[in-house]
């Protein structure tokens, strides 16, 4: 339970600091949480809290883009929220470049033999169990053109 004990502690600073942003961004984090413990009925734990922040975290990228679209209006909604991914990017572990997803695809490309786009599924499986830290939009994105 280490990650929401630093998530805990990293509340208490930034409510002795009225940092209000680092605020905003972690009880939100912590609300999700409850929100998948509740859920699932499960204990608190690193691979929750990790999951929890990563969905987040794309979720937010993607209102960050819709923000921006509006133009002005948008533009200070969209640098709180940039914040916010800023800050839970630092709990995330490192995300993996396309060409290390690449040469992991390659891999379980050559150790499924011969898969064609119907597979598609199975083959983003395997490179996703391959480890932490690797973009699952960016496996797709690859997958997609080598079977094609």
């Amino acid at each position: 339970m280490a990650l929401a004990d630093d998530l805990s502690t990293a509340l208490k600073e930034a409510m002795k600091a009225k940092d209000k942003p680092k605020l905003d961004a972690i009880r939100q984090i912590q609300t999700e949480i409850a929100k998948k413990k509740s859920e699932k009925g499960e204990e608190v734990n690193d691979e929750l809290v990790l999951g929890v922040i990563s969905s987040y975290v794309k979720k937010m990228a993607k209102a960050v883009d819709e923000y921006n679209s509006l133009g002005e209006k948008g533009e200070e909604m969209a640098s709180k929220i940039q914040f916010e991914i800023d800050f839970l990017t630092t709990y995330l572990p490192e995300q993996l470049s396309e060409e290390e997803v690449e040469k992991i695809i390659d891999d379980v490309l050559a150790e499924l033999g011969d898969v064609d786009m119907s597979q598609m599924g199975r083959v983003i499986g395997a490179v996703m169990a391959k480890g932490d830290g690797i973009d699952g939009s960016i496996v797709s994105k690859i997958v997609k053109g080598k079977l094609s």
